[in-house]
């Protein structure tokens, strides 16, 4: 049996990355997909790629940073499927700049992407997660919500608050049959495909400081990170709520300087 069999989902920035290998993977275990993606060639890729392998999706197009967007996205997802088993927060992006260039503008925007929007599209799709009886949201976040970032300042602290919505609302939305839990990624591979290990050990998006400060050595392929995604969409995380889990390699094992 498929782990998503007969379950509707919904996945924001399903055009690239995390999203669009959480897209495919969440299809191949039998659900229909709701690709949500501001830009509109990217997010219907991903419908076409889901689309090839036999499987069910529907591409909505939002700006996440615009609450109007987020509720006219939630009313299409909703008229799609009636019920919502899963939703992915998966979108993101990160600024950087030194803390005193940091300006309104720039703060105002990480926040509402990395963590306004997070809560208003669970909010503006409770009624169909809540419809589905037993449903499951993921937030995608970052270990430079609990570690920090210097050169990512806004992002760290958007990523931050993120920790807290999740257990907030595991609290809040258990009664209604609904877990809420989160994963924590480091530095992040476009894709396995074609890809020798070898040459991934030596490539970017890791510099040789992150290299060094990881056990495993190496970024983690977006895959690694929409599997541990799959984990908590599906029954076999039935029992955990409030939870992040670190998709790092062991970078934030241990205090930093120690050894």
């Amino acid at each position: 049996m498929k782990r998503l069999e007969n379950k509707n989902v919904v996945i924001t920035g399903a055009g690239a990355g995390v999203g669009r290998a959480a897209s495919l993977l969440f299809a191949r275990e039998g659900a229909a997909v709701a690709c949500v993606e501001q830009h509109g060639e990217m997010g219907a890729q991903t419908v076409a790629m889901i689309h090839a392998l036999g499987g069910a999706a529907k591409f909505v197009q939002a700006d996440l940073t615009d609450p109007d967007s987020i509720a006219q996205m939630a009313q299409t997802c909703m008229q799609w499927r009636g019920s919502i088993h899963v939703l992915f927060n998966n979108a993101s992006a990160a600024e950087s700049a030194r803390f005193e260039d940091v300006s309104l503008e720039m703060w105002q925007r990480q926040m509402a992407l990395n963590l306004t929007a997070p809560f208003l599209c669970s909010q503006h799709l409770l009624p169909a997660l809540k419809s589905a009886g037993q449903a499951s949201i993921v937030h995608h976040g970052s270990i430079d919500g609990v570690l920090g970032n210097p050169t990512l300042i806004a992002y760290s602290a958007a990523k931050g608050g993120l920790q807290s919505l999740t257990h907030v609302m595991g609290h809040c939305l258990a009664p209604y049959g609904i877990r809420v839990n989160c994963i924590n990624t480091g530095a992040l591979r476009d894709s396995t495909q074609g890809i020798p290990l070898t040459v991934m050990q030596q490539s970017r998006p890791m510099s040789a400081v992150q290299r060094a400060a990881t056990p495993m050595a190496r970024p983690a392929f977006v895959e690694e990170a929409a599997a541990a995604a799959l984990f908590l969409a599906s029954d076999e995380s039935s029992y955990v709520n409030g939870s992040v889990i670190t998709v790092d390699g062991g970078r934030s094992v241990v205090t930093p300087g120690t050894f």
